[in-house]
């Protein structure tokens, strides 16, 4: 029996133009009147998210692609950050490398990107430019970088023991953060406090940061939007994105 449904937002629950459908809406508000708990699990930050956790209303957010747990009541009940030193080190490494471009940095404080031309969509207007090539001097929830080859990303990484590294699928960026800032490790986090078993927690994905909850959660379900690796790693694979996959999923399996 489903207790928890765990949803990414880019390319899972967000259709492509970054809305949520009305019909993906109703059927989360299906699950939660039968006691079903909700729970957001995205790469984005609480600000970059705000919209999508204002229409979804989870009871808990994984934010920072897992390295911050907040619950509805506004409790943080698990947070990971890169020491300052290291922030600084893999910005500098960055900067430093003709295979790396832009840069952007989640601290508590605020959301510091390298370039100064506004964002293109509305969710990341609140970037506030800086310029790397000065000490940022904070710990940060994560950093993501535009690195334009893998090899590149993976010898950065390598001198922080501390840190892993991922690809966002289609792109070029690449994000640092703690190793045990991921959403699986996060989804057992709120497991526990909810008293909620992991064979009991269904979750939806589509991109590399979702492959391990997609393999260890009790369903794992991967978008046909989704790459190989996160197909391979589900048990099931719904619809796309922009055909209200999730819902329907949901809809037919669980309610």
């Amino acid at each position: 029996m489903i207790k928890m449904v765990v949803l990414d937002l880019d390319g899972t629950l967000l259709a492509s133009d970054k809305s949520i459908s009305a019909y993906n809406l109703a059927i989360i508000e299906k699950c939660r009147a039968k006691g079903i708990k909700i729970v957001i699990a995205t790469a984005r930050s609480e600000k970059s998210a705000e919209r999508s956790i204002m229409l979804v209303r989870p009871d808990a957010m994984i934010l920072n692609g897992g390295a911050l747990v907040i619950k509805s009541s506004g409790e943080i009940i698990y947070k990971k950050l890169i020491s300052a030193e290291t922030t600084d080190g893999i910005i500098n490494a960055c900067m430093n490398n003709k295979n790396a471009g832009d840069i952007t940095v989640e601290t508590e404080q605020d959301y510091y990107v390298s370039y100064r031309e506004a964002a293109d969509h509305p969710d990341y207007m609140h970037g506030v430019y800086y310029d790397f090539r000065k000490p940022l001097s904070q710990k940060s929830y994560k950093i993501v970088v535009e690195i334009f080859d893998r090899e590149t990303a993976a010898e950065i990484g390598s001198k922080y023991s501390e840190c892993s590294v991922i690809q966002f699928s289609g792109e070029h960026w690449h994000r640092f953060a703690r190793k045990e800032a991921g959403k699986m490790a996060a989804v057992k986090v709120i497991s526990k406090d909810e008293k909620i078993g992991i064979d009991e927690i269904a979750a939806f994905g589509d991109d590399y940061n979702d492959v391990e909850m997609l393999r260890e959660c009790g369903t794992g379900i991967a978008m046909a939007n989704g790459i190989d690796e996160a197909k391979l790693a589900a048990k099931y694979v719904c619809g796309n994105n922009d055909e209200d996959g999730v819902g329907r999923w949901i809809e037919e399996y669980i309610l």
